[in-house]
């Protein structure tokens, strides 16, 4: 594969720039639903919520029944915060392989730049 000759400085710069903006993007942490202590708390007391709430005798006027409503789409909302979270860090992921990648291409190009 003939070496492609540049003109002015532009791969000079781009390399190092590109290179830099790569390390810096697979060094970003994914969020994951493992690190979100308060949101697993918060679903595992209104699970217990919900428990207590199904266990009680009386209807106390058609508010339990509405606080179990509530509860549950509280349940389902954090259910779907979780998931979001799983899914963009699987998107992150994806994006980090193609920048690596991208990162170990350049960096085959720029040695053959320097030979």
């Amino acid at each position: 594969m003939p070496i492609r000759r540049w003109r002015g400085s532009a791969p000079i710069v781009a390399l190092p720039c590109a290179l830099v903006a790569a390390r810096l993007m697979l060094g970003v942490p994914a969020a994951r639903a493992e690190d979100n202590p308060e949101m697993t708390s918060a679903q595992q007391e209104l699970e217990a919520a919900k428990g207590h709430l199904q266990a009680v005798p009386h209807d106390y006027g058609g508010h339990r029944k509405t606080a179990l409503e509530h509860v549950n789409k509280a349940l389902e909302q954090i259910r779907m915060g979780l998931a979001s979270v799983e899914h963009k860090e699987k998107r992150v992921e994806k994006k980090e392989n193609k920048l690596e990648k991208r990162l170990n291409g350049l960096k085959g190009r720029d040695e053959q730049l320097k030979q």
